[in-house]
């Protein structure tokens, strides 16, 4: 960034609040909506008996079914992990600021895609030329001016919790 846009270290929390918002948001195992595939019924629960019998055929074929299984269990943890009561409330208190205090729609909806890309370990850069790509009828997003908005709405959010002495645990 250059000098007009740099942040401060405060902005910078700011910013890592959202990013942690998102993440939590992200994890949440809320889903809207039909299952895009497979079947609505509950996973079928195995015996140990089973699970021995199959974990003994699994080793004689390269182990591929307990390595997906810790797989999903791990991130069944990490999922849960990120979803406590306190990334929760925290996240809730984020989304909030910028509700309140971002009022020009089209700098909210960049803040929020920043937030997000940078939560799933996105490129930005590529997100922008993707959203441009597939949206030609929207006004097209430029990565400098984008930025300006980005530092701008993070200043705003700075300024508003400043004012009311908000203060969060880091």
């Amino acid at each position: 960034m250059t000098k007009s846009t740099a942040m401060t270290e405060m902005q910078a929390q700011i910013l890592e609040r959202l990013i942690e918002a998102m993440e939590t948001d992200i994890a949440l195992p809320i889903r809207v909506g039909p299952k895009a595939f497979g079947s609505s019924m509950p996973d079928y629960i195995h015996t140990p008996a089973e699970n021995f019998a199959r974990e003994r055929e699994d080793i004689s074929e390269g182990g591929n079914w307990k390595k997906e299984m810790e797989k999903a269990e791990r991130k069944r943890t990490e999922r849960r992990a990120k979803c406590t009561r306190e990334r929760i409330t925290r996240m809730d208190e984020a989304f909030d600021w910028i509700r309140r205090f971002i009022f020009d729609e089209e700098a909210r909806q960049v803040l929020l895609a920043y937030v997000e890309v940078k939560a799933r370990g996105w490129d930005w850069s590529r997100y922008i030329s993707n959203r441009n790509r597939r949206n030609p009828k929207k006004t097209a997003w430029v990565k400098r001016t984008v930025q300006r908005w980005i530092v701008r709405s993070l200043q705003i959010i700075e300024q508003h919790v400043r004012q009311t002495a908000t203060l969060w645990a880091a």
